[in-house]
């Protein structure tokens, strides 16, 4: 996959990992990755709980966040908006995550999908995938306006699986290695 530092304004594309630049804030409207300054640069942000909170509102049913090995709590109001929308969470597993913060409050939340090693996300998100295509078929109705809806969401479901993956940094720096440290491979 390729590996892209976001820029303001950038559609998202199907398996490509995407880096949020440090003291930034993103979100995503309509498709599109949208970078804003951090509320307070030196101070007690949740970056992810924002992003999650767009992604919820944009993408609504088809919305899958991720919560990987992280310290504090950030994701755990993000996974309940997610699911509000009826959206799919998975979180790494406490035992497998280098800091089991982020993961054990997501999991806390009872709001989680999904709770497995790193390794067996890959094949749960697959899975996932093809068995809300099923769900999706059979929402479609006689409404004109929600059978358009449906019949885009359809077709993006026939493209291969897109795969996004989000790092979050919080210093002027990137994991060695590419992204194998911060983000644990699991969008």
């Amino acid at each position: 996959m390729e590996v892209h530092l976001i820029t303001d304004g950038v559609p998202v594309q199907p398996n490509m990992v995407y880096v949020i630049p440090p003291n930034k804030d993103m979100t995503i409207l309509n498709g599109v990755l949208h970078l804003k300054d951090l509320p307070h640069p030196r101070g007690f942000n949740l970056p992810i709980d924002s992003f999650f909170k767009s992604l919820a509102q944009d993408q609504g049913t088809d919305a899958v966040g991720i919560i990987l090995s992280g310290t504090g709590s950030d994701g755990w109001l993000g996974v309940r908006q997610i699911k509000g929308e009826l959206g799919m969470v998975m979180v790494q597993d406490e035992d497998s995550a280098k800091f089991a913060g982020m993961p054990g409050n997501a999991i806390a939340t009872g709001f989680v999908d999904y709770v497995l090693p790193v390794d067996k996300m890959p094949d749960a998100l697959v899975k996932y995938s093809r068995h809300a295509f099923v769900k999706l078929r059979n929402r479609i109705t006689k409404d004109e306006k929600q059978i358009q809806t449906s019949l885009q969401k359809f077709a993006c479901f026939s493209r291969p699986i897109p795969v996004m993956i989000f790092l979050f940094t919080r210093k002027n720096h990137y994991p060695a290695g590419g992204t194998a440290d911060a983000c644990a491979p699991d969008r």
